[in-house]
């Protein structure tokens, strides 16, 4: 029998699945991320498992044509600071807080896409990265490490990634991209 810590523990572990997940869905798709996200989809539930699904039925160059055509450099932008209304000065305040939560957290971006740090595909590890983290102090049982990690991780979802989803979300859905629509409508940010 499972007791409530030990799942409060899985309740974390699959929250960082979920957002590890997303995470490599929104990156340039190449043979190791393609490998992990197929990895990890019996890890997160049916719904995601389709997503995976329904990506795989495209060869990888053909899943590569899609990511450049949607969120390539042409494309919709897949970044935080695109979504500020004050984009020419709210830009360098809100960098610098994302900075902030990474470096707090000792968190550093996978060199390989390299991202912008405000870019969704970043964002989503760092939430998975923060799961993990409150995972891992819940299992050794430093609750006061836990609450500091939760505490993060419900700030960083509220303030630097609910928002400008939905805004993304609304570009997307005049566009045929259907495989990151449907990812988008998926998210956890509600």
């Amino acid at each position: 029998m499972i007791t409530a810590a030990e799942q409060d523990v899985l309740t974390w572990l699959q929250r960082a699945s979920t957002w590890r997940f997303f995470s490599l869905y929104f990156r340039l798709p190449t043979e190791e991320t393609e490998a992990e996200l197929v990895a990890l989809a019996p890890e997160v539930s049916g719904e995601l498992r389709e997503l995976a699904e329904m990506r795989q039925q495209l060869t990888l160059g053909e899943r590569e044509q899609e990511f450049h055509r949607v969120l390539g450099a042409g494309g919709i932008p897949a970044c935080a600071s695109s979504y500020d209304d004050n984009a020419l000065a709210g830009r360098g305040p809100m960098l610098a807080d994302i900075a902030g939560f990474y470096q707090a957290f000792a968190y550093q971006p996978e060199k390989l896409p390299a991202e912008v740090p405000d870019h969704l595909a970043v964002e989503l590890d760092f939430l998975a990265f923060l799961a993990m983290k409150v995972a891992f102090a819940l299992h050794e049982s430093r609750e006061d490490h836990a609450a500091i990690a939760q505490q993060a991780y419900e700030k960083f979802l509220t303030e630097h990634v609910k928002d400008w989803v939905e805004r993304f979300h609304a570009v997307l859905e005049r566009t045929s991209a259907v495989i990151y629509l449907r990812a988008v409508e998926r998210l956890p940010v509600k």
